[in-house]
């Protein structure tokens, strides 16, 4: 019961991906463009434009939010949810499973389609689809993701 709770809560990473990049990198973007400086205060003020812009680049985006109202996402630690995105895609890259599950999260074709072009049937794809998702919550829980 809990990993179905979490495989639900991994797949929301794989829907929402392509809005969490954008935000991410809205956010890195915004960063480089505020201005800043390196040092102390008013007497240790260092002014060093390349040094700031490689910092706030090299620290991690802590959180980032989309949408609005009630259908406002907040994201904690986004860089890391992609990356055990993109890690479960690499592991599943030259599998069957890998290309059902692009075709679902990536392309958003529903599984009746999915099943009908890879030769395989709805039930396979279901299974694919828990296999991929399992995958995801181990990475997940490697990183610190989810407990």
């Amino acid at each position: 019961m809990l990993i179905e709770q979490y495989i639900k809560h991994v797949e929301r990473y794989f829907w929402d991906r392509k809005q969490i990049q954008k935000a991410v990198d809205e956010e890195k973007e915004q960063r480089t463009a505020r201005k800043g400086h390196t040092g102390g205060g008013v007497h240790a003020f260092i002014s060093n434009p390349t040094e700031t812009a490689a910092l706030k680049n090299v620290e991690p985006v802590r959180m980032i939010s989309f949408g609005y109202g009630p259908y406002q996402s907040i994201i904690m630690n986004p860089e890391l949810w992609l990356e055990v995105v993109a890690e479960t895609y690499k592991i599943h890259e030259n599998q069957l499973t890998g290309k059902v599950m692009y075709q679902k999260y990536e392309k958003r074709k529903p599984m009746k389609i999915i099943a009908e072009l890879n030769g395989v049937n709805r039930d396979t794809c279901y299974e694919f689809r828990k296999e991929f998702l399992r995958d995801a919550v181990g990475l997940a829980l490697k990183k610190g993701l989810i407990k």
